[in-house]
């Protein structure tokens, strides 16, 4: 009887791959999920094969989250404004031939590190182009009741991806050299392509086309005016910088203190297997107040700093770093799913476009300042000081009663807001 359940709940949490349009969407993204984990390893394989170091590797993959950052405003203006499944092509389309030219270039000895950089460069542009799009079209395929499912089921691909993506690479390069990763990633991009210019184009179009500034500043009036959305940006930017303090001084300390990379390599294993399970337990749990439920969980991803502030041994780290990965998945489904619920179709890409810049935007500022604080109050101080930030936001933010008020599918009871500085003078 128990087993007879279990099946019955996990086809009621897969709704969403009966419907084709979706399933044929989750077969591309999949596939490019799976190019995705590789790009990791390749890429830092590739600029260690020709000579580089620290230094050079920093470099690469800096240059390529700046430049999707930058492109990412522009990609949610598009997508409000032409077919979005058409873009996520074009897209595409770029990511595939810089990593197709990427690998003939390596094979036939003409890579450099600043080739590197100038293809991770554009490859962050075309994904700059694609997120906001992409973040848009989930309504159109699934209904607004599938939502948290159909967000649910791709955070879950993409973390079984996040695993088996950087081990294939981790194989191949070596055997095959870092051209052949690069070349089956582009055919992963390829397989997408194929995918999104089957699917109906006119299910997902957004409505925007004043001038790009007036479509911007209506973008930015949407998340002033809500004032969940736009305390929710202020909370997860503190975050992800608090958080940067634990992928910047993890590595460091977990060598010093353990002898070897293998410590962190388990630790990353560990938030590998807690990604996979909050894809899992994310299909399942529907909280009546989602953005309460979600920023109380996330508390919990705190736990990382605090283990590595109290000296766990690595198989206790590794755990607390599953237990955190887990959280921030789950925190992540629910506020995507909010997100697509609650905002207008013709509005979410550009919203998505800065959500996205905004809480990322903070984890290269972080990167940059967290050697200085370290040297200035010590490390015991810094990871402190990055628990606090990850922590004390996420439950502030519980207190605001619009999030509150935020309570499932096709609900928002909150009054407008009148000016940027209205969440703030709620908090009072």
């Amino acid at each position: 009887m128990a087993a007879v359940s279990m099946a019955t709940l996990l086809r009621k949490d897969l709704r969403p791959l009966r419907i084709p349009a979706f399933r044929l969407y989750w077969t591309g993204q999949a596939a490019s999920s799976f190019g995705d984990g590789m790009v990791p390893v390749v890429t830092a394989f590739a600029v260690i094969g020709q000579g580089g170091g620290a230094v050079e590797l920093g470099g690469v993959l800096a240059v390529g989250l700046l430049c999707r950052l930058v492109t990412t405003l522009v990609g949610g203006v598009l997508a409000d404004r032409v077919a979005r499944l058409r873009l996520m092509a074009v897209a595409d389309a770029m990511r595939f031939t810089v990593q197709f030219a990427l690998g003939v270039l390596l094979a036939t000895g003409h890579g450099s590190a600043l080739v590197l950089a100038v293809g991770n460069a554009l490859y962050g542009i075309g994904a700059g182009f694609f997120g906001p799009a992409s973040k848009g079209l989930m309504p159109t395929l699934v209904g607004k009741d599938l939502i948290q499912q159909g967000v649910a089921l791709q955070a879950l691909t993409r973390s079984t991806c996040m695993i088996v993506g950087p081990a294939v690479a981790g194989m191949l390069v070596p055997l095959a050299g870092a051209q052949t990763v690069y070349m089956i990633d582009a055919a992963t991009f390829a397989v997408n392509i194929v995918v999104l210019l089957r699917l109906p184009g006119g299910a997902a179009r957004g409505d925007g086309g004043q001038s790009f500034r007036a479509d911007l500043v209506q973008g930015w009036s949407e998340i002033v005016r809500r004032r969940w959305v736009s305390a929710n940006l202020v909370v997860h930017a503190l975050w992800n910088f608090g958080m940067a303090v634990f992928f910047v001084l993890g590595p460091v300390l977990t060598d010093k203190r353990f002898g070897g990379s293998a410590a962190w390599g388990m630790v990353s294993a560990g938030m590998a297997v807690g990604s996979f399970t909050g894809g899992l337990l994310a299909l399942r749990w529907q909280p009546r107040r989602p953005l309460v439920a979600g920023n109380l969980v996330l508390i919990v991803s705190g736990l990382p700093l605090l283990a590595l502030w109290s000296g766990w041994a690595t198989p206790w780290l590794a755990l607390a770093a599953a237990v955190a990965d887990c959280c921030v998945v789950l925190l992540n489904t629910l506020w995507e799913a909010t997100l697509q619920r609650v905002i207008p179709d013709q509005l979410l890409s550009r919203v998505a476009s800065y959500d996205f810049l905004l809480t990322m935007m903070s984890m290269p500022l972080a990167y940059a300042v967290i050697g200085p604080v370290t040297g200035a109050v010590g490390t015991d101080g810094t990871l402190l000081g990055g628990a606090v930030l990850v922590t004390v936001p996420c439950l502030w933010v519980c207190l605001l009663p619009s999030v509150r008020r935020i309570t499932g599918p096709d609900t928002e009871t909150e009054p407008p807001a009148t000016g940027p500085r209205a969440d703030l003078a709620e908090a009072a």
